[in-house]
């Protein structure tokens, strides 16, 4: 397996894999040194160490042809299992299903905004096309666990006009998190201009107040550190 980092720290051993199918700009991931690491390395790394939790995340866990050995070794070892997606790979998602706590599923834009998540993603029309098949299909999948919608808040795709838009495909999450652009540098790079936090932190939870009234929880995670909105 290649990852880009494996890590234990806030109660938490994170696994974080190299290799994507979209081409993001702002994507810090694509352009990180790997490593190369075995099922049994890993699992040695997590057995060894006192924290429960398992996030399996970085650029697209699904990717890896060892990831399903990875995840029944973890839950046999009594982990609880964390995985995140893009939602490209809804059969990996329905294989992982009864060994996983739940699933993180990125919503880069709204799903009938076809140029927007061409220009976020990298991909040709018709892979973006297909892309959204395959991300309702695994939306539907992640649903049945405990499922976080994680959206990363760019001004020109996340606002106050298109947050009612992504509503409709995202109400059955078990909560969203939003996160301010370029509030963390270990995640972005630098697009359409911005290079600091934006937007600004009030503007990020107004987004959150917005999704309240359809989803139980929201987190929001930013300049203004974390804080949580529930019903």
């Amino acid at each position: 397996m290649r990852l880009i980092n494996l890590s234990d720290n806030a109660g938490q051993i994170r696994v974080e894999f190299a290799g994507c199918n979209m081409r993001c700009p702002y994507c810090v991931h694509i352009k990180q040194p790997m490593a190369e690491y075995s099922i049994d390395d890993v699992l040695d790394f997590a057995k060894a160490s006192e924290s429960r939790d398992v996030y399996l995340g970085g650029a697209e866990p699904t990717l890896q042809k060892e990831l399903l050995p990875l995840i029944e070794g973890l839950h046999a070892s009594g982990k609880s299992i964390l995985l995140k997606s893009n939602g490209m790979k809804p059969e990996v998602l329905d294989s992982a299903l009864p060994f996983v706590k739940g699933f993180v599923i990125e919503i880069k834009a709204p799903l009938d905004d076809i140029p927007a998540i061409m220009e976020l993603t990298g991909l040709s029309e018709n892979r973006v096309l297909k892309y959204i098949s395959l991300l309702r299909e695994s939306l539907e999948i992640a649903k049945q666990k405990w499922m976080r919608i994680w959206i990363r808040v760019i001004p020109e795709f996340i606002n106050a006009e298109t947050i009612p838009r992504i509503i409709p495909d995202i109400e059955d999450a078990s909560e969203v998190m939003l996160y301010q652009f370029m509030s963390n540098p270990d995640f972005d790079l630098p697009f359409k201009g911005h290079e600091t936090p934006t937007p600004e932190w009030d503007e990020v939870r107004n987004l959150g107040e917005m999704l309240l009234e359809k989803v139980q929880k929201v987190r929001l995670v930013g300049e203004g550190g974390k804080l949580v909105l529930g019903k």
